[in-house]
This record gives C-alpha cells, structure tokens and sequence, in this order.
C-alpha cells in the first residue's frame, strides 16, 4: 500500500514524486473522446448515504437512473459490495454486469484511478490502455469519509480491463481537474495545493506528476470550486461544478447571476482568469455562462446546483435537471455545446443533496479503438 504523502519527506526534485519510471507519454482524454464502457459504484450502507433506511434507498436510487440513462449508449459495469449482491437488482436492469467488491464509497469518478490511453499496441492494432492510480485519503481526511480500501478499487478495475497501472503518490480526486484532450489541463489549488492532502506540494510539484506521464503541456490553475464545495460541509473545491470543456477552447462556466449569492463572486473571478488564459496550443479559450439554477438554500445555507456537471457519452450527453425555471435554457445551451448528442436529462437533486455531481459519480473508460 503507498504511504500517505503527508508521511513523506518531499524532496526538491519533482520528477522522483511518481513510482513509475517508464517514459512513455499517456494520452489523458478529454470527458468527450470516446468510450468503451462506463464504471460505476453502488452505494453500500453507510453515512454519507444518508442515516435511514429511506435515505439510503434514495441514494441507490440517484446512482442507477444515471446507470439507466448511460446503458442505451454504451455498456455500464457495477461494483457491488458483496452484501448487496442479493438486493443490486431490485435497482438495476439484470442485464448490468456486477463486479462483488468491497469498497469505500460510491463517489467513483473523484476517488478512483483516471483512465489513459498509449500507444498502438502492433499485436491488437488498438491503442494501449493506461490508468493513473491517485492517492485518495477522504478528501483530505474529512469526518465520516473512508479509504482504507482504495488501492483496491483501482488494482481491480486495472485487472480486468488490462490497463497499465501507474501509481502515484499525489493525493488527487477526479474532479479536481479538467482536460481539453488536446494537452490542455485546468486544475484546482484548492484540492491539489490542500496541506490536508499534499502537505508541502507546490504547484511545480503537481505539475511534474501530470506532465511526466500524461500528454498535458499547460495547466491552468483555479483558486477552487464553487463556495459550498469548499466550505464546511463541501468536498474541498473541486472545479468540475464549475467549469467543463466542451470541445478544445471552448469552456462551460457556472454563471451565478445573484449577486447576494456567494457563488457570484467565484463566477466572475473564474470569467476573469480564464479570459486571459490560452491554451496549450496558444489559442485563446471561449467561455460560455450558464444560468444557474435559482435553488433556493437549505440549512446549511445557499445551494450551489450547477448544470456544468455534465457527463458525455457516445453519441449523448446526461445532464442534471432540478425542476427548476432555469432547466430549459440550460439544455438548450447544452444541446448547442454538444451537437450531434442526444441531451439526457436526469432529476440530480438527490445527488446534489449528498454532495456530488453526476460526472462524480462514474468512471469513464476510454475506448481503446484507433480514431479513423
């Protein structure tokens, strides 16, 4: 099992920060390339499902209608902790594989491994699948969030898709990151510089640990996510809330037009950062706003719902609805920002009540198949 960073001494030298040694250049995908199959988790009974019976059959519920709204697009694997093996399908078409595993927690796309793709391999005539394998340490050892198993997500799902493993000593989650698949990566201080997970890391450090296995050339760093992620009762301040690429140089924002809001600040500070930037190729990035929903706050205090959460598969694209007046513009844009997809709209307020997005909770795996 790797040690926990915070346990290691953290030399000068950047490039000695991964455990693989290899120079090979993995491609990191962008959430549009093409996919061969989607993971997900089913949630298991524990806390942050919710602390009844009710509130965990809800949970269930959230995690397999995104199952259901994938499936027609591409095949969809479960893992399964084995005690909920006999009640799985009560949830989800039998046609779904299941994987029995004992596991953490059901937030697989922050918490599990990032697919990459390599070379072509000459004996298939199809490119090489890697995945890098993150330290994940409860979003920086926050209460009531486990990962004493989380090697073993990744080493089974590296098994049986016969994907090269590469492990990594950075603490990072999914969502604290975005990429445009053309060398371009956003990141968030907010999760990689937090002292809670990478305790002494600069940003010259996470840099190294994405450039020298990936094809990433620039990263463009954002000080975190939306303000309830951050806060006391959020995740750490993923971005992946906040912004997305639709397609290279074009990035959907999270548009918070109440200025009362907390997020209306971030939105604006994020337009400004990004306006400036350009991308690994120079180009100068276009952003698009998109409305957020009006929400309303609950007792922890005002809602960050966002519609930037999306998740493209082949040939569609699911995005969260909350049954709120701003629903319809949002898939509008939506529909425009993803031509040629179907958009799919799912209720995610259960999601969103528990934290996640829809993007966070799967995993997609990058189809291995040479583009024509």
């Amino acid at each position: 099992m790797r040690q926990d960073p915070q346990a290691l001494p953290l030399g000068g030298v950047a490039t000695d920060l991964s455990t693989d040694q290899s120079t090979a250049v993995w491609h990191l995908p962008a959430d549009t390339e093409p996919q061969e199959r989607l993971w997900m988790a089913f949630p298991r009974d524990y806390a942050q499902m919710g602390t009844s019976t009710w509130e965990l059959s809800g949970a269930r519920r959230a995690w397999t209608r995104v199952a259901h709204a994938v499936m027609d697009y591409e095949p969809v694997t479960l893992l399964v902790d084995p005690a909920d093996r006999q009640i799985v399908h009560t949830y989800v078409d039998p046609m779904f594989p299941i994987v029995p595993l004992a596991m953490d927690n059901p937030f697989l796309g922050l918490t599990g491994p990032t697919f990459t793709t390599g070379d072509v391999d000459p004996a298939t005539g199809q490119r090489q699948l890697g995945m890098i394998d993150w330290v994940f340490n409860g979003f920086g050892r926050r209460p009531g969030f486990e990962y004493r198993l989380d090697d073993v997500v990744g080493g089974t799902i590296s098994d049986l898709t016969n994907a090269r493993r590469q492990l990594s000593l950075m603490v990072n989650e999914g969502g604290a990151f975005i990429t445009d698949g053309e060398g371009t990566l956003v990141a968030s201080e907010a999760v990689l510089l937090d002292p809670a997970r990478n305790g002494g890391w600069t940003r010259e450090h996470v840099e190294a640990e994405f450039t020298r296995y990936t094809d990433i050339r620039k990263i463009i760093w954002l000080p975190g996510g939306l303000t309830r992620n951050q806060g006391r009762f959020g995740l750490g301040g993923h971005i992946d809330q906040l912004i997305a690429f639709a397609s290279p140089t074009v990035l959907l924002l999270h548009w918070q037009e109440n200025p009362a809001h907390p997020d209306h600040a971030v939105s604006a500070r994020t337009l400004s950062i990004l306006q400036n930037e350009t991308d690994a190729q120079g180009r100068p990035l276009n952003v698009a706003t998109l409305t957020a929903p009006l929400a309303g706050q609950d007792d922890r205090g005002p809602l960050a719902w966002s519609y930037v959460n999306v998740l493209p598969v082949n040939g569609a694209v699911v995005v969260p609805s909350f049954e709120d007046p701003h629903d319809d513009g949002a898939h509008q844009l939506l529909r425009a920002a993803y031509p040629g997809r179907t958009v799919v709209p799912i209720p995610a307020q259960r999601l969103y009540r528990r934290g996640v997005g829809i993007r966070q909770v799967v995993l997609p795996q990058p189809s291995r198949k040479v583009p024509a």
